[in-house]
């Protein structure tokens, strides 16, 4: 075999290398939701007759005492998955060694997608934003969700989300079809597809801080509601079990 011939061989497996390494996309930026005329609004999820009921209950109790703002509101809860892939501001992408981050403007809880690790710990934490994994396929992330709690709406800690991203050919939007699979929530498989523009300048292309305050007098509010309506919250902080409770009454002299 001549030394010409292993020099060639050796370059062209290090071209094919450079070109494997230059298929991952880069989608580090900043992203705004630009959802497609007829897409703004997502199709309803079917749900489960418990989580319909569920929500019924809620719904009621909410047009009872006239409430339009739910517990995760009230209680400021992070926007957890899936609802982190739609805010209402701006969103970042951080593309850097063995994982991606995202961050919300409306969210003070980052979402990490680990790259480097194959399989979820056996030990995964529940959280709001699950544990996600995942990995390039082509010019494709494909990300793996599970570990949820179960204090968001419509989540149960069975939840598995499966996520597809990419760039749109023109490579200044950038797309998100998701699946979330949750046979306590959803009769069906749910599919929901998102669509962001790059924000390169201009409003939006920073994230600004955003700052959800608790009023103690809407969540004691929430409380009472919940308890009479006979669905205790599952989150009772000791300061508003006391605020909750009747008032002494005066004794008198």
């Amino acid at each position: 075999m001549s030394r010409n011939f292993l020099l060639t061989t050796v370059l062209a497996f290090g071209c094919l290398t450079a070109g494997a390494a230059a298929a991952e996309p880069d989608i580090t930026g900043m992203w705004a939701l630009d959802q497609p005329p007829g897409q703004t609004h997502q199709p309803p999820p079917k749900l489960t007759p418990a989580a319909h009921q569920a929500m019924d209950e809620a719904n009621h109790v909410a047009a009872a005492n006239n409430r339009l703002i739910g517990e995760a509101h009230t209680k400021c809860w992070p926007a957890g998955m899936p609802g982190l892939m739609q805010p209402p501001f701006g969103i970042e992408f951080l593309q850097t060694k063995g994982r991606v981050t995202i961050l919300s403007e409306v969210s003070n809880l980052p979402r990490t997608i680990y790259l480097d690790e194959s399989r979820h710990p056996d030990d995964v934490q529940p959280g709001w934003n699950g544990h996600s994994i995942g990995h390039w396929d082509a010019n494709v992330l494909v990300v793996d969700t599970i570990g949820f709690n179960s204090r968001q709406p419509r989540v149960s800690e069975k939840m598995h989300i499966t996520e597809r991203i990419f760039l749109d050919a023109d490579g200044q939007h950038l797309v998100d079809e998701l699946v979330l699979d949750d046979p306590v929530t959803y009769a069906e498989p749910y599919h929901i597809r998102y669509r962001y523009k790059r924000v390169e300048s201009g409003p939006g292309a920073e994230l600004m801080e955003y700052v959800c305050e608790v009023d103690p007098a809407n969540l004691v509010a929430f409380e009472k509601e919940q308890a009479a309506a006979g669905r205790p919250s599952n989150f009772d902080p000791a300061w508003a079990a006391t605020a909750m409770a009747e008032p002494a009454k005066p004794t008198s002299h």
